[in-house]
């Protein structure tokens, strides 16, 4: 009987030691797993709607150009001054409804490869021929003259030139151009109005 004891007693402690041995310490960590998928990309947004166009500046000012055609000239009576006298004269209108009232008109033909100041009038020496290319203006309009004459006396008047006409006109406020005048700008070249109107803005 006492051998029976003493041999559970050394079962006992044998499995104690084994069981205790067991519970050693952690192990290192082990390798990291292989990396997983990539997530999907997300959507592009919608592109933004484009912002209006902005105004232009300077209101107050418009430059236009104008080509005439030999057949878009048209007769028409020109009045007098002063004596009520009536003549004729070639004549091509343009509608622009920036012209009103409170507006002042500056006008150039082109002659070659520069602009001349209106009116021109062109008188030959030798015979006296002439020619003359005016202009006028009135709320809502702006119209071009046109005649020539081969000799002083007697000559044969026409009413429109022998070639295509192109014309550039400015259309500023009346106090704009009195500006101009009081600052001595030369109204007769359109490069001087041109300068002036660029450096300053109303």
């Amino acid at each position: 009987m006492s051998k029976f004891y003493r041999v559970l007693s050394v079962v006992s402690l044998t499995l104690s030691v084994a069981l205790w041995s067991c519970r050693g310490d952690q192990g290192p960590q082990g390798p990291a797993g292989p990396q997983g998928p990539a997530g999907t990309n997300g959507t592009n947004g919608t592109n933004g709607t484009n912002g209006t166009n902005g105004k232009d500046g300077n209101a107050n000012v418009k430059g236009t150009e104008v080509t005439v055609k030999v057949a878009d000239w048209k007769t028409v009576d020109a009045a007098g001054i002063g004596t009520g006298a009536t003549g004729k004269t070639g004549a091509y209108s343009v509608t622009d409804a920036n012209v009103k009232a409170t507006m002042f008109v500056i006008a150039f033909v082109k002659v070659g490869t520069q602009f001349v100041a209106l009116p021109r009038v062109i008188i030959k020496e030798t015979d006296g021929a002439t020619e003359q290319v005016n202009f006028g203006y009135e709320t809502g309009k702006v119209t071009f003259y046109y005649s020539s004459q081969t000799a002083a006396i007697g000559g044969i008047k026409t009413y429109a030139p022998q070639t295509d006409l192109t014309f550039s006109y400015v259309t500023v406020e009346k106090t704009v151009g009195q500006a101009m005048q009081n600052e001595g700008v030369n109204l007769r070249s359109r490069d001087a109005v041109m300068t002036y109107l660029q450096e300053h803005k109303y």
